[in-house]
């Protein structure tokens, strides 16, 4: 895959670069059901159908599918926490 022309890649450097992550289960709260992928978009809730874990920043701010995690790791160097 030629990263350079992916079409999920759009800035997310500059947010995203060295991030920590850690692999979490969405959970819903009172302001928020649901989020998607930074990359593909993917929705993740508590709703069937939907991705229900992924990684997410250690604030759960940002979430990654595991398609995308696993195609972008290496450029992204993220670190995954336990």
């Amino acid at each position: 895959m030629n990263n350079n022309d992916d079409w999920r890649l759009f800035n997310q450097d500059q947010y995203l670069m060295k991030k920590h992550l850690k692999r979490s289960a969405f959970k819903s709260t009172e302001n928020r059901d649901h989020v998607h992928c930074e990359f593909c978009w993917e929705k993740f809730s508590e709703q069937e159908g939907d991705l229900r874990e992924g990684y997410s920043s250690t604030d759960e701010r940002y979430w990654i599918c595991d398609q995308c995690y696993l195609d972008f790791k290496d450029i992204f160097k993220w670190v995954i926490q336990p």
